[in-house]
């Protein structure tokens, strides 16, 4: 449909759903779709749609641009992306379905990533919404949803008007807007102002196992210096409450359990408990900060009622945090050290391994032929020094049992083994020496003796490399000494737009 027709629908005929609306922008014209390999293929398409896409790009303001400049004067790109709360059901990432996936969207978001990307006045909104013909609400939450399950917006190219938008008249007039603006949100529709901010009840998050707490002692006893005229709460494990106490780095420790004292028995689960932590900690604080380097708890920290939340992690990520500590981006590149902590749900098992939710299960006595009872998961590696740590867990009862613990490689060269008859260090240390080789742990019964019993809980992989990652003490250091700078010295951006 030409753009001068559709300026004269009536109102009582506009299209009110996503497949009127494409029925009627693509009446007569061909609806071109972008190529993956080559997106800048296409010029001046009437119709251009691009089907998930956009979230797996990271500089999606030049993608978003790079389409629209695609399609013809007068013609339509229509953009869809799978819905946070239909497709993901969840808020934050990883999706559960895309590894590739690098944000979630709603129509909000997704028409804020619009107005980023595109000059003003040079296009028009024709549609924004949910797209979900046939959606399952009822199905299961643990399976993909297979029908549609998308937001879309379906922009039309116009031709700009001849007068152009009026200057900003805050402190620091902007110039009219005649290009794509980056900072949309904060330019035009905000006033903020650089300012010190007084932290009178504080709350910190130490939600870390034995090892990782001590790590943070420097940090909390920072704390306690900088902001030695607040209250500070601090909660923790369990575990860690009577040694928090006795360090004398709050006023009041309060103890809870976002996880299981031993993750290598037990998969944690952090955000099953954010339940129970709202009704813990529903008190309001000035400051709220969350001291653990892992990501997982930030979840817990976006609940608490503070208007300052700080922690380790990017605004991209966690749009929450007001001060906001980035990890070191390159800590997982090649040259770098590997950690991966493996289920044992990643590993196959003899058809005797009693497969349970923890752990693989394995009975001596239903255990007889010279085979491999356990092995897995098939790991790409690239070269380097690696140590496989197997989380195995053998029975009392030892008698004359032995076990053979092995690594190959490219499913079938055996690199390193080890011989297991008792307690020990289940540790191979094996090399890598070229791209993309599959790696594989096992654990074999040996022929002429009786087999073991065991619980096998996964294991952990580490590759020995030399990594410039800082220590997880020096991060929380470095947030303490980031959140004072913030309050106490260079301030903070306020809002005071309508004040």
């Amino acid at each position: 449909m030409k753009r001068e027709e559709q300026q004269a629908l009536p109102d009582s005929v506009l299209p009110v759903s996503f497949l009127e609306i494409l029925d009627q922008i693509a009446s007569g014209e061909q609806v071109v779709d972008v190529d993956e390999d080559d997106p800048s293929s296409v010029k001046n398409a009437p119709v251009l749609r691009v089907y998930r896409r956009l979230q797996n790009i990271a500089d999606y303001r030049a993608a978003i641009q790079d389409w629209f400049a695609s399609v013809a004067p007068g013609g339509h790109l229509i953009i869809i992306v799978p819905h946070a709360f239909l497709y993901e059901r969840q808020l934050t990432l990883p999706s559960p379905w895309s590894k590739r996936a690098r944000r979630l969207y709603t129509p909000a978001s997704l028409m804020a990533e619009v107005e980023e990307a595109l000059v003003p006045n040079s296009y028009r909104v024709r549609w924004l919404g949910d797209v979900d013909r046939g959606y399952p609400y009822q199905a299961p939450n643990d399976e993909e949803p297979l029908s549609e399950s998308d937001v879309a917006v379906v922009l039309e190219s116009i031709t700009p008007p001849s007068w152009s938008l009026g200057a900003v008249k805050t402190v620091g007039a902007l110039n009219a807007l005649t290009t794509a603006n980056f900072a949309f949100e904060p330019a035009r529709t905000r006033i903020e102002v650089i300012a010190r901010r007084s932290a009178k009840r504080i709350l910190i998050m130490k939600l870390d196992h034995l090892g990782d707490f001590i790590m943070g002692l420097a940090a909390l006893r920072r704390a306690r210096e900088f902001f030695a005229d607040a209250t500070i709460d601090l909660i923790v494990g369990t575990w860690n409450a009577d040694m928090a106490r006795e360090a004398g780095v709050a006023d009041r420790v309060i103890a809870f359990n976002a996880f299981p004292r031993n993750s290598t028995e037990e998969e944690p689960n952090v955000d099953a408990t954010l339940g129970s932590f709202r009704a813990l900690i529903s008190d309001e604080y000035d400051l709220a900060i969350d001291l653990r380097t892992d990501i997982d708890t930030r979840i817990l920290l976006r609940s608490v009622k503070a208007p300052l939340k700080a922690g380790i992690g990017t605004r991209s990520r966690f749009p929450f945090l007001d001060i906001a500590l980035p990890l070191d981006s390159t800590r997982n590149a090649a040259e770098n050290a590997r950690e991966d902590r493996i289920s044992h749900d990643g590993f196959s098992s003899q058809g005797s391994i009693q497969r349970r939710h923890f752990s693989l299960r394995s009975d001596k006595d239903k255990i007889e032929r010279d085979c491999a009872i356990v092995w897995g998961p098939y790991l790409d590696l690239s070269p380097g020094d690696y140590i496989f740590d197997f989380y195995l867990d053998l029975d009392e009862d030892l008698a004359d049992g032995l076990l053979r613990l092995d690594v190959a490689l490219d499913r079938g060269e055996r690199v390193a083994e080890l011989y297991v008859s008792g307690p020990a260090t289940f540790q191979l240390a094996f090399r890598v020496d070229k791209p993309a080789t599959i790696f594989e742990a096992r654990i074999w019964t040996v022929e002429g003796h009786p087999s073991l019993s065991f619980n096998f809980y996964g294991g952990r992989l580490l590759r020995r490399a030399p990594s410039n990652v800082l220590h997880q003490s020096e991060y929380a250091l470095l947030l303490i000494e980031h959140v004072k700078m913030r309050l106490m010295d260079l301030g903070t951006l306020v809002d005071v737009t309508g004040e």
